[in-house]
């Protein structure tokens, strides 16, 4: 008995050196997957007044869960190339040369109303075109082009890859579209075909190490290399007095760095849902 009392002893000891509690309440974490604006089919405008209602309406909406910092898609490794600090100093000060990209758009347009003294960058490169491209050759030698084409067992494809999306946005408020894109139907199948289509792509015949070994595998690798530095990037930047933190960024990005953020108990990540409303679109 005394000894049992001792091994109890120690196991508690050591977990709680090991595991120590989160003290405080997690910082909540909201994110925003999104279209890049300044990439859209050239007959789409986000600066049309339509547009820039419902962009102004998003806003306020992002405004009202009162991030502490914002976050968005650019390297702060090349900062000195982007200049993005400068550039929001430019747009706090009135500069007139609005872009069309969701940054000056939406991070911006958020920032200078809750008054940060800065945006944050955390963007990281990734290989995606380097993989792509070797797969693509692969897949044409060696009878793979069908699962290229989401033909085969095993596979789903992204929602956003069976319908016309510039039609889609052209017919639909520019809000209730980005309520779509972060709907659990759309992020659920943009994320699904990193993990059950490449890693079937290439040489995989496990017994057979070459140069294409496992060629898809690397690439959802790779995609999950970038957003895991991205989520470095953003973790390094704070401080954890945050009550609240906002990123924009690609929407493919999302569902990683959702789980990552997840993953850690110093955060809550906040469903897309619940702060920024249902999507009125049905595509199924």
């Amino acid at each position: 008995m005394k000894f049992l009392a001792i091994v109890v002893f120690f196991i508690s000891v050591f977990a709680t050196d090991a595991w120590p509690q989160v003290t405080g309440k997690p910082i909540k974490v909201y994110l925003l997957g999104t279209f890049h604006f300044a990439q859209t089919d050239s007959t789409y405008d986000v600066l049309t007044p339509k547009n820039q209602a419902s962009i102004l309406k998003l806003c306020e909406i992002i405004e009202a869960q009162k991030p502490d910092k914002v976050f968005i898609e650019r390297m702060p490794d090349f900062e000195y190339m982007n200049k993005m600090d400068s550039l929001y100093q430019a747009y706090k000060a009135g500069d007139p040369n609005i872009r069309r990209n969701e940054i000056w758009q939406v991070a911006f347009r958020v920032a200078k109303k809750l008054d940060h003294p800065a945006v944050y960058s955390c963007d990281h490169p990734g290989q995606y075109g380097f993989y792509y491209t070797q797969i693509e050759e692969y897949a044409g030698k060696h009878q793979q082009s069908e699962l290229l084409n989401y033909k085969g067992k095993g596979i789903t494809a992204p929602l956003t890859d069976f319908i016309d999306e510039d039609s889609l946005l052209a017919n639909t408020d520019l809000l209730d579209y980005i309520r779509w894109l972060n709907s659990d139907e759309v992020q659920q199948t943009s994320h699904a075909h990193y993990i059950n289509l490449y890693p079937q792509l290439g040489n995989t015949n496990v017994f057979q190490y070459n140069d294409a070994y496992f060629l898809g595998a690397n690439l959802t690798a790779d995609w999950y290399r970038r957003n895991i530095m991205i989520y470095s990037k953003m973790i390094a930047q704070l401080n954890y007095t945050e009550q609240a933190i906002f990123l924009i960024m690609g929407n493919d990005h999302i569902p990683i760095l959702r789980h990552l953020f997840e993953s850690n108990p110093y955060f809550e990540v906040i469903d897309t849902e619940q702060w920024l409303g249902a999507t009125q679109i049905k595509t199924k």
